[in-house]
């Protein structure tokens, strides 16, 4: 017997913030970056970076959810990869080519955010995985 779970409307805040965490912990980082006297422009890079990389991961979720569980998995997974080497690859072009500070600048807040976001969403898939066993 699973112990009683709380209702629906008071796990909306939880799932709320475990949704939107990476984005919050991506704005906050402003100011640890502006305090260490880190150049606003290796915020912005990385902030844009993670934004894009946050609607790949939706747009991939949004198909994949459609597959078959192997396929979707080999998807979401693909594009995972892919996502890593394109933020890989610009964070490199930007620190060679453009400026070092800027571009290690811009890899810690992306670090950052993606790791509050894939945090959220493990504590989403937790709360998914509770609601699918009550209803077995």
């Amino acid at each position: 017997m699973a112990a009683p779970q709380a209702p629906e409307g008071a796990r909306r805040p939880l799932v709320f913030f475990a949704s939107t965490v990476g984005l919050i912990v991506a704005i906050l980082t402003l100011p640890v970056v502006l305090a260490v006297g880190a150049p606003i422009e290796g915020w912005l890079l990385g902030l844009v970076l993670w934004l894009a990389n946050w609607a790949g991961q939706l747009f991939t979720a949004k198909y994949a959810v459609q597959m078959s569980p192997t396929a979707a998995v080999g998807v979401a997974g693909l594009s995972f990869i892919g996502r890593a080497w394109l933020v890989f690859g610009a964070l490199m072009v930007v620190a060679i080519t453009v400026d070092r500070t800027v571009g290690l600048t811009a890899a810690g807040v992306f670090l950052v955010a993606f790791t509050f976001d894939l945090t959220g969403r493990a504590i989403l898939h937790g709360l998914r995985q509770d609601e699918e066993q009550l209803t077995e």
